[in-house]
């Protein structure tokens, strides 16, 4: 019975996910989804160790997914597309797993994934090749995270290596991932007696791992321009990400209303809340800091400690009608909370991604028409952009489309003819 339980409420997550992203999967590439793919044909493994030479951002899993991933999938962008719902689809059923280690409940453990599975504000990480580093980073944060409580719990020093091999992945994936530490922390004295022999091994592949990136991002043109730092802007960007996440309404209202339950949760919260809680505010973390607009594909990790805080909510609500009214109508009024929240985070979750999918066509139209245009060009050809809907997109990406649909890198366009 118990087996049949898990297999149906994982079946509901999948069900849930595909219902939400099954337009993606029709989507064609986007921006630097081009500049990935051209990329693949000159990669070699020994440039992840160049590390004097690398620039931009130390991301090395996603360097060899391409590299495996281009030539696997024939350059198919329904291919591409179909492994990031499975991955977030995947995503999903380890946070299942996590929030009922967490909770020993099957139901917050469904709820948790049911919520994050269909939330509207970070759909770009699931429908934008290119944003694959957010749900990568979050699988193996997850897993490092699940394992870790797991080794506790069981005494597994297998489980526990697994741990600390998943948190290395994560943090290989993307720079983000060392929100997980803390978390690791947080969730090691919040529901274990873990001691701090435990996070020994965590601490050695982050502190090398730093030594690296730090090197690494300090010449990226993000901190070198000054467009990473320091400022009064942190704070509206996190309050602006949350509003986001709960599909509110961007006021000054509503940023004093989060605030104001942010310190609520922290201080008058039990451990799975202030364990959620605190997963929104770090996950977060490393993306306040930019000048520029938020961007939505990096609410991704902090979608997983909202879901967590509204499975909470609807198990509160849960706990205090059943000591009003039956049992059964105290779970059936819960599951319709839970059925009208998802519910509307689905409807703006699909609406959101046939967006982003409509969005990739220009691409696709503009490419059919500069062929049209130009026809076959011969290798090393300098054309000129012929007038068509992508002229708006960076030059860098349409240069990149056309090499990547001709199947030739020889073939440069001319930007200073661009109309």
């Amino acid at each position: 019975m118990i087996r049949r339980a898990d297999a149906a409420a994982a079946l509901l997550i999948v069900a849930a996910a595909a219902a939400v992203y099954h337009g993606a999967a029709s989507a064609y590439f986007f921006d630097d989804d081009f500049q990935w793919l051209v990329g693949t044909w000159t990669f070699h493994p020994a440039q992840l160790l160049d590390f004097a030479n690398l620039r931009h951002f130390y991301r090395p899993v996603i360097d060899v997914y391409f590299a495996a991933a281009t030539p696997l999938f024939s350059g198919s962008p329904a291919r591409f597309h179909l492994f990031n719902i499975c991955l977030h689809i995947g995503n999903g059923l380890v946070l299942m797993a996590l929030a009922r280690e967490i909770s020993g409940s099957r139901a917050f453990g469904f709820l948790a994934a049911l919520f994050f599975v269909v939330q509207p504000a970070d759909v770009e990480a699931i429908t934008w090749v290119s944003a694959l580093a957010e749900p990568v980073g979050a699988f193996f944060g997850c897993l490092a995270l699940l394992w870790f409580l797991r080794s506790r719990r069981t005494g597994s020093a297998i489980g526990h290596a697994l741990s600390v091999a998943a948190f290395a992945l994560a943090l290989l994936t993307h720079e983000s991932s060392v929100m997980f530490f803390p978390l690791l922390l947080i969730a090691g004295w919040t529901f274990t007696d873990a001691r701090w022999r435990s996070y020994v091994p965590h601490a050695v592949v982050l502190a090398g791992y730093l030594a690296i990136d730090l090197t690494i991002n300090s010449r990226n043109y993000v901190v070198t321009g000054g467009h990473y730092g320091v400022g009064v802007h942190a704070i509206t960007n996190l309050l602006e990400y949350i509003v986001a996440m709960v599909v509110g309404r961007h006021n000054s209202t509503n940023y004093a209303l989060i605030a104001f339950a942010i310190g609520v949760l922290f201080l008058r919260g039990n451990r799975r809340v202030i364990f959620a809680t605190a997963w929104i505010v770090l996950a977060l973390l490393p993306f306040v800091f930019f000048k520029w607009s938020n961007t939505s594909r990096y609410m991704y990790l902090p979608a997983m400690g909202l879901s967590m805080l509204i499975a909470e909510g609807v198990m509160q609500i849960d706990r205090l009608l059943a000591s009003r009214v039956s049992r059964a109508w105290a779970a059936a009024a819960a599951a319709l909370v839970a059925v009208a929240i998802a519910g509307r985070f689905a409807i703006f979750a699909t609406s959101n991604v046939n967006g982003f999918a409509d969005r990739t066509e220009d691409y696709r139209r503009g490419i059919e028409a500069f062929k049209q245009s130009h026809g076959a060009l011969p290798p090393h050809s300098r054309v000129a952009l012929a007038p068509f809907s992508t002229t708006r997109h960076p030059y860098q990406f349409l240069n990149a489309l056309v090499q990547w649909e001709y199947g030739d890198p020889t073939i440069e366009l001319i930007p200073d003819q661009r109309d």
